[in-house]
């Protein structure tokens, strides 16, 4: 072989290895691509499904995130505060008890709030040998213009509910209350909270009374004439005006409808 053709061979062979190298780190680019996209992609889906869903139903994630419908909002708000409000036998045990049971599902500040009422109520007196249940008012559950957006991952839930409280036996309280719940996002040890929400106690507003004469319409099975306010959107029993001290010290009154005591929480 001349010297010509050794140069040829070595100069084709330098071309062939430099071509190589090029496809090597176009495929090691690659790969650091792929890797750092598959490290970005979320390693488990937030996924909430209503209840109501159809056939042909899309669900929309971002970052792994899916958006929460209403209806799971307001069955989450409505079952956490009912359970925190429910005392079967003592107040003065069971309050504190349920709080401690719940304190995954309410946001810091909410569980503050709700051991100052718990404190202040039993300085008052309010809690030994009291018992207390907090039921959905018949005709008054779940609709679209009772889930709030309040924000980008918050909600503003009405609940309308009838409080009842009972000393040895007794009923001392019969009220009906519009509870606006607070929820949010909430994103804590999923074994404690799968849901990832939590309430956030009443943000911005008050529980109020309810008109009277609304719920006993609704109860009844007749259409709701309702008036809209600051709180209340339309077509959804209007309240009294009065708001509710949820740290407020009642006495015990006669069994009223309208609401026996002052102390909505």
């Amino acid at each position: 072989m001349s010297s010509k053709q050794q140069l040829d061979a070595l100069a084709a062979e330098r071309s062939h290895n430099a071509t190589l190298r090029k496809f090597i780190l176009l495929v090691a680019m690659l790969g650091g691509v792929g890797m750092y996209f598959a490290h970005a992609l979320p390693k488990s889906i937030d996924l909430h499904v209503a209840t109501d869903m159809k056939a042909g139903d899309t669900v929309r994630f971002q970052d792994g995130q899916a958006t929460v419908p209403d209806v799971n909002v307001y069955g989450f708000a409505y079952y956490i505060w009912q359970q925190i409000n429910r005392w079967q036998a003592d107040g003065a045990t069971d309050y504190g008890q349920q709080i401690f049971r719940f304190q995954a599902y309410v946001t810091p500040s909410c569980r503050a709030q709700l051991e100052a009422d718990l404190d202040s109520r039993y300085q008052a007196g309010e809690l030994r040998q009291r018992t207390r249940q907090m039921t959905e008012i018949p005709g008054l559950g779940y609709a679209a213009n009772r889930v709030l957006p309040d924000g980008q991952a918050a909600w503003t839930v009405l609940l309308d509910m009838q409080l009842m409280e009972s000393f040895r036996g007794q009923p001392v309280k019969d009220a009906f209350i519009r509870y606006p719940i607070r929820v949010v996002r909430y994103d804590v040890d999923r074994e404690r909270n799968p849901w990832r929400l939590a309430i956030d106690c009443y943000g911005s507003h008050r529980p109020a009374r309810l008109d009277v004469r609304d719920v006993q319409d609704a109860s009844s099975g007749k259409t709701e004439a309702n008036l809209p306010s600051t709180v209340t959107p339309a077509a959804l029993p209007r309240t009294t005006g009065d708001a509710v001290d949820p740290n407020a010290a009642p006495t015990p009154t006669p069994l009223q409808h309208s609401g026996a005591g002052t102390s909505a929480q």
